[in-house]
């Protein structure tokens, strides 16, 4: 099959136009019409609607290009990973993980390892937690920093647990909820909360202890980034779970953070394709296990909230 073809189709569903899509891929329109013709053959579906001489995408069409878009993504990274292998060297590492883990937990271990003068260079992506586990297990990355347990436990993955953190309550420091030591679920019977879509892990685990009090959580906002609710709590639109890990000091400037009574705990794990690892691997994982470290020495408020396993 031709991939050109494909990619013309995806083209055309981007700009909506034919004449647009044969552009960009340095075609002449009828070429890119019988290219377009020559897909539908092959593959025995019809792809546009061609009524009124305009090219609308048909049901067919619409399932075809939703099964497609990801697989083109990846042919379309190809060069990136080739460029990747053959400019890479000792000093380069890639890690992936989700935003606030990012933030919290690898973008500071980069820059204490930076100042102690490591010459170490990393790439920091983030990705969905289906992304992270996939792509680490066939080495897109070196490194994937995830919370158990696995999205997709058949995915052949080593896995390192590496610390422990309780699950808080993130509220603005002048919260009445602020003066207690800790936050009985029961306490949030009627409290607007903001949080993730239903069927998010943090969605869940609200929903988890909410209902083992034989509650169900107010909803006030919803949103898709853990990042966005953190900014809604400063913002007073509701309360929200979170743990110590994802929350800097500079993140709390104006929050007050209390752990869930119920004494729940989340695992963080480092996640790593099968075979030989990365020099760098190790020096990161071993800097980040030293900023946990660091930090409970420092903050006497998160000393209880975070172990290394």
């Amino acid at each position: 099959m031709n991939i050109k073809s494909l990619r013309l189709f995806r083209s055309i569903v981007a700009t909506g136009s034919l004449s647009q899509a044969a552009n960009r891929l340095n075609l002449s329109p009828s070429a890119a019409s019988r290219l377009i013709t020559q897909l539908e053959a092959q593959i025995s579906l019809t792809l546009f609607s061609r009524d009124k001489r305009n090219l609308e995408l048909s049901d067919e069409g619409v399932q075809f290009y939703q099964q497609i878009s990801n697989t083109l993504d990846g042919i379309d990274e190809i060069p990136e990973i080739a460029r990747d292998i053959r400019t890479r060297t000792r000093t380069w590492v890639s890690v992936v993980t989700a935003a606030p883990l990012a933030n919290g937990l690898l973008v500071p271990t980069i820059a204490k390892l930076r100042n102690q003068g490591v010459d170490l260079h990393c790439t920091v992506h983030v990705e969905s937690r289906f992304e992270i586990e996939s792509k680490v297990a066939v080495r897109g990355y070196n490194i994937g920093l995830i919370s158990l347990p696995l999205e997709n436990e058949i995915i052949p993955l080593d896995v390192m647990p590496l610390l422990r953190s309780r699950l808080c309550l993130l509220m603005p420091i002048d919260h009445p909820l602020a003066n207690e030591a800790e936050i009985n679920p029961r306490m949030l019977d009627g409290v607007p909360m903001v949080t993730l879509a239903t069927g998010q892990r943090w969605r869940s685990r609200l929903d988890e202890v909410m209902g083992k009090a034989g509650l169900r959580p107010e909803i006030a906002f919803e949103t898709g980034s853990t990042l966005v609710t953190v900014e809604m709590v400063r913002q007073g639109l509701g309360l929200t779970l979170i743990d110590p890990v994802m929350m800097s000091p500079a993140a709390m400037n104006g929050l007050a953070m209390r752990p869930i009574g119920t004494d729940e705990w989340l695992t963080y794990a480092s996640v790593h394709a099968k075979g030989p690892r990365a020099e760098l691997s190790e020096v990161i994982l071993d800097g980040m296990c030293a900023h946990i470290e660091a930090r409970r020495d420092a903050e006497h408020t998160v000393r209880d909230l975070i172990y290394l396993i």
